[in-house]
């Protein structure tokens, strides 16, 4: 259940810096944390990659959200593709794989941003519903 809630948390974060240049179109309020955010783009696609992987030797065990699992792995991918830089590829192939990672992010980040805020939703309701 931890690995789990890991996940979603990582969803959250991962989508939100992944499609931070849209919501802060739609939320300026939000410039300051994008920013900041950013600047750990990479540390962060790795920590939501290395969770989503962690998190499939458990799919088996119980029962999974499988879209969580498929978004956290590609929000992790596109987040960290700069790792590529420090990879042996000719560039064709790394220019092509960057641009198909830019046409991504802003869905997946959407997708794993939606993720992981129906996730708090659904506990925070338990949670009331819980207290009341």
């Amino acid at each position: 259940m931890f690995l789990k809630g890991l996940l979603l948390i990582a969803n959250l974060v991962g989508g939100f810096v992944a499609s931070s240049t849209y919501v802060v179109i739609k939320i300026p309020k939000l410039t300051n944390l994008s920013k900041k955010l950013n600047l750990f783009k990479m540390p962060i696609g790795l920590v939501v990659l290395v969770i989503s992987i962690v998190n499939i030797f458990n799919f088996w065990a119980e029962k999974y959200p499988k879209l969580s699992l498929l978004a956290g792995l590609l929000t992790g991918l596109i987040l960290s593709v700069d790792l590529l830089n420090k990879v042996e590829i000719d560039d064709e192939t790394k220019t092509k794989l960057f641009s198909l990672a830019n046409k991504l992010q802003i869905p997946v980040g959407l997708v794993s941003l939606f993720i992981g805020l129906v996730w708090i939703v659904w506990k925070l309701t338990g949670i009331i519903s819980y207290i009341l």
